[in-house]
Formats: structure tokens, sequence, C-alpha cells
């Protein structure tokens, strides 16, 4: 077994996580955001964690697969088609690779994300509730 592997089962207690600026572009005039990366894997291809933003409007270009579920807040996404869709509590996120769009927090947003980087790889497609 490698040493950067290990089987044990752990548990992050609110008390434990130490936010992070999270990263902005350029072009971003709101206060930065903060982040929380609880696990990673060690290729960097696979993470996961917390993400919490007060003010967030700005163009984005997916390099990686997204699924966040939105734990507070509410984000409006304009889609590179004009389709305007709106995710809050309880809505979970799919923003795959080469996607696009503009977003925007509608209020103070937090969401838990997992984050796939592997270069070509696909999601299949979601064809309704409950169902990929």
């Amino acid at each position: 077994m490698s040493e950067t592997r290990s089987t044990k089962i752990r548990v992050i207690k609110p008390g434990d996580v130490i936010w992070d600026e999270a990263l902005r572009s350029a072009d971003e005039a709101e206060e930065p955001g903060q982040e929380y990366t609880a696990a990673h894997s060690v290729d960097d291809k696979f993470s996961f964690g917390l993400w919490r933003r007060d003010a967030q409007s700005r163009h984005f270009e997916r390099p990686y697969h997204e699924i966040a579920y939105i734990i507070e807040g509410q984000v409006e996404i304009t889609d590179d088609d004009g389709e305007l869709l709106t995710a809050g509590p309880g809505d979970i996120l799919i923003t795959p690779q080469g996607s696009a769009g503009y977003w925007k927090n509608l209020s103070p947003v937090k969401k838990v994300w997992g984050i796939y980087e592997e270069s070509g790889a696909d999601l299949d497609p979601y064809i309704g509730p409950g169902a990929f």
C-alpha cells in the first residue's frame, strides 16, 4: 500500500474546516469567496470540497466536470445558448467539461462541489428525474 493511501474513516467537523480564499478571475470586481478542499485524489484528477461567496457575476468556461449541490442561496446561470437556469438550496448543478456561460449569485451562495479533471472524459447525459 502506498504511503499516500489511507483506509482510515474520518469525520471533518465544522470547526475543523479552514477556509482559504477562492480563486477569482482578474476581471471580477466582487470580494473573493472562500473554499475548502476536503479531499483530492493523488493524481489530482478528482477533488471534493465546499465553496461560499456573497456575490459573484462572471463568464465561465469549464476545463473540468463539476457537480455541485447548492446548500444555501440562489444562483442564476445563462448558458452560451441563452438558456436561463436557476439553482437554489437542494438543487444539483452539473456543469460538464467544455460548458460555458454566465454565473450570477442572486444571494450569498454556499455549495458542496466535486470536480473531475480527466481530459476528454465524458459524463453520461442527464435524461430525466433520478437517472443518467
